[in-house]
């Protein structure tokens, strides 16, 4: 009988680094990729290479379907231990002032406008857009008499381009589920939002770009500055966002001069302002009551009421080109 002879260290250790090696591979192949995963998510509201696109990195993807109306996309970490990344879909509806309820405006000077084939508005986190008018009580979580929404949101900010294309993939997918999808294709294009401007101090003799339409003598506490923020354009929604330097509570005016067929019906049967910019019915928005100051604070910065406010801006419009 021949006696075998006993492993070297050397052996034992190439085996040891072997099985550690397929341990670490096994770990990967399984949290580093998503290598089966499924082509649409959300009962088919999003392909898996816009939740790719969301959610960039290692880490496979899966959902879960809160509600009918709610799903969410997770991608794990690259380890069981791992930090998990999250998209969410939701269909909702909304008011009909939405999304230019009381002191609750859900656009503005800030946002990345998505308008054409889909209407609303994206920033880092997420966004939102209306469904095709077709949806309502079709798609789930939609309801009569509102107005039927995708709402995306994100557990870490992504580029505007990336949360732009998360939003329209939405709506396209939920109105094709649905069987509600719009006639022209609505949700079929991906839309380049139109980009916030840079915050920059405000000519108070030219208060948002618009010729004639002055605040003169208006500051903040301690004689801040007026800064600004405009997105959109006027050939559809433009929005402006007036603020104080270094004031941490938001803007104390934003205001809206809104042509879109799709959020002038926000407008219907209310008091806001209209005027004709261009051959076409024009509404301009003023929301002042979500910052947090007094009647008489207001009167210290140097600021008109209300009216008046909405009185200067229309009469600013009406004599500058976007009125033309």
């Amino acid at each position: 009988m021949i006696a075998l002879a006993p492993r070297s260290r050397s052996g034992r250790a190439v085996a040891a680094v072997a099985l550690a090696l397929a341990v670490v591979g096994g770990l990967f192949a399984g949290y580093g990729a998503n290598v089966f995963g499924p082509d649409r998510l959300c009962r088919g509201w999003i392909t898996g290479a816009d939740a790719e696109r969301a959610l960039p990195g290692g880490g496979r993807l899966g959902e879960s379907q809160e509600s009918a109306s709610t799903c969410t996309v997770e991608r794990s970490g690259w380890w069981p231990w791992g930090g998990k990344r999250r998209l969410t879909v939701r269909v909702v509806s909304e008011k009909p002032r939405f999304p230019f309820e009381m002191s609750l405006w859900n656009v503005s000077g800030a946002s990345a406008l998505l308008t054409g084939p889909v209407t609303g508005a994206v920033d880092r986190w997420g966004g939102w857009a209306f469904l095709p008018e077709e949806c309502v009580g079709t798609a789930p979580g939609t309801r009569s008499g509102e107005r039927p929404t995708v709402r995306v949101s994100l557990s870490r900010d992504e580029a505007l381009d990336t949360t732009a294309r998360i939003v329209s993939a939405a709506v396209g997918g939920v109105s094709r589920q649905s069987g509600c999808e719009a006639a022209d294709g609505s949700g079929a294009d991906t839309p380049s939002p139109l980009r916030p401007s840079a915050v920059t101090n405000s000519d108070l003799d030219e208060v948002c770009g618009v010729p004639g339409f002055a605040l003169p003598g208006l500051r903040g506490p301690g004689g801040a500055r007026v800064r600004e923020q405009t997105s959109g354009s006027f050939d559809s929604a433009w929005f402006c966002d007036l603020s104080f330097a270094g004031d941490d509570d938001g803007p104390f005016t934003r205001i809206g001069v809104v042509k879109s067929p799709e959020l002038t019906a926000s407008f219907e049967d209310t008091g806001v302002r209209r005027l004709t910019c261009g051959g076409r019915e024009t509404y301009v928005a003023l929301d002042g009551l979500s910052y947090p100051w007094e009647p008489e604070e207001r009167r210290a910065a140097g600021l008109v009421d209300q009216a008046e406010l909405g009185k200067l801006l229309v009469d600013g419009l009406r004599g500058s080109a976007a009125c033309g």
